[in-house]
């Protein structure tokens, strides 16, 4: 026999993310999308489920006397799904359903989803770059690979934990344990869209908790999948966006004109730039982007400092870079991470052989490949 309902109590529908999806091309009579409040995959509502959902989010707390015993055996094997719970309230329940406002609704879900998991740890995060953009009039392409977020610097590897049973999995990183890196990486293993989470912005000369600190203090909401996200102000995002823009790569050369016209064009379309740019401490980087934007003699003051992940980027090859990066941590963390360099893990020699082109089938091959190529190359710049 069933227990009784306590009063004010009722069914509720619950979600990580949900969007309507019965205009959209998403898939032949698919209703409604959802991600379960349990870790795993998105799933599509259809005929007598979608419903019932839909007809809780207007009626919720709904209780089940309003139900017959078939739909009541429905909404459980719902909440078995993770999608609805008996309660009063819930701090994923879902209050609205709009259409996806992103060409992917996936990808928009990937937004929802991880907005959850942070909210659910207690760690605050902005998502930057990406639609985003678009949505502030910024640019005019919409869609992004992979989700990108600028999260509590001090919390980076929690968040990407917390989202391993979800589907991710943290991509090899030579770096990892120390502050060097500015990105954890999350690939994919079923979702089909990566997530960078950010520590930092290469490029600013704040240090990383005063340059969040900035970010999130005017970051503004935009809805995805059903979920409030924060995102840069429309200034802030500008110059993040600049900065990225005209970002060194490894033994690519110098700023090239194309790179600097796209910051000038993300500076020019948002308003305070300038001054945000200030506040950032992205000056110096971005100086002779932001000069046609400000008064003579004006940004002057502004540009001393040394931007983060910035010279050790400029260099003309992977030993000389990573060298230099080095130079920010202690002797014993040097030493370890040079030997993870030259004799990495089996995840990180594997991942580094596939991105070189090689076809690498053991660990122990795939570091002899690494260690000859970073020597050719040391040896080539030498030349």
């Amino acid at each position: 026999m069933r227990s009784p309902v306590p009063p004010g109590q009722g069914w509720i529908p619950i979600a990580f993310g949900a969007l309507d999806v019965r205009a959209d091309d998403f898939a032949p009579g698919a209703d409604v999308l959802v991600v379960p409040t349990r870790p795993g995959e998105a799933l599509c509502l259809l005929g007598e489920g979608a419903s019932l959902w839909r007809r809780l989010i207007a009626s919720a707390p709904a209780a089940p006397t309003s139900f017959t015993p078939d739909e009541n055996a429905i909404l459980a094997h719902l909440s078995d799904l993770g999608l609805v719970t008996m309660a009063a309230s819930h701090p994923a329940q879902i209050t609205d359903l709009q259409p996806p406002r992103l060409s992917s609704p996936l990808h928009e879900l990937v937004y929802a989803l991880v907005a959850r998991v942070a909210a659910h740890q207690g760690i605050a995060c902005v998502f930057t770059k990406g639609p985003a953009l678009r949505l502030q009039g910024l640019r005019e392409r919409e869609h992004s690979g992979d989700v990108d977020l600028w999260c509590d610097p001090a919390r980076v590897d929690e968040l990407a934990d917390a989202l391993v049973p979800w589907g991710w999995d943290l991509a090899p990183d030579p770096w990892r344990g120390t502050t060097i890196h500015h990105t954890a990486t999350l690939s994919p293993r079923r979702w089909g869209c990566e997530i960078d989470i950010h520590r930092r912005f290469a490029g600013l000369v704040l240090d990383d908790d005063d340059a969040f600190a900035l970010v999130l203090r005017d970051a503004v909401p935009l809805r995805f999948g059903g979920v409030d996200v924060l995102v840069p102000a429309p200034a802030t995002h500008a110059v993040l966006a600049a900065l990225h823009a005209v970002r060194p790569e490894i033994g690519a050369g110098p700023r090239t004109p194309a790179a600097s016209a796209s910051a000038r064009a993300f500076l020019s379309r948002a308003e305070g730039t300038v001054a945000r740019a200030r506040e950032l401490g992205a000056v110096p980087v971005l100086r002779r982007e932001l000069e046609p934007l400000a008064e003579p003699g004006s940004l002057d003051a502004d540009a001393a400092g040394t931007p983060h992940d910035w010279e050790w980027r400029q260099q003309p090859d992977h030993v000389r870079a990573y060298w230099m990066a080095m130079r920010a941590v202690s002797w014993p963390v040097r030493a370890r991470l040079i030997l993870r360099f030259v004799w990495p893990p089996d995840d990180v020699a594997l991942a580094s052989a596939r991105h070189a082109g090689h076809s690498a089938t053991t660990p122990r091959r795939a570091r002899w490949i690494r260690l000859r190529r970073g020597i050719r190359d040391w040896v080539r710049q030498r030349r």
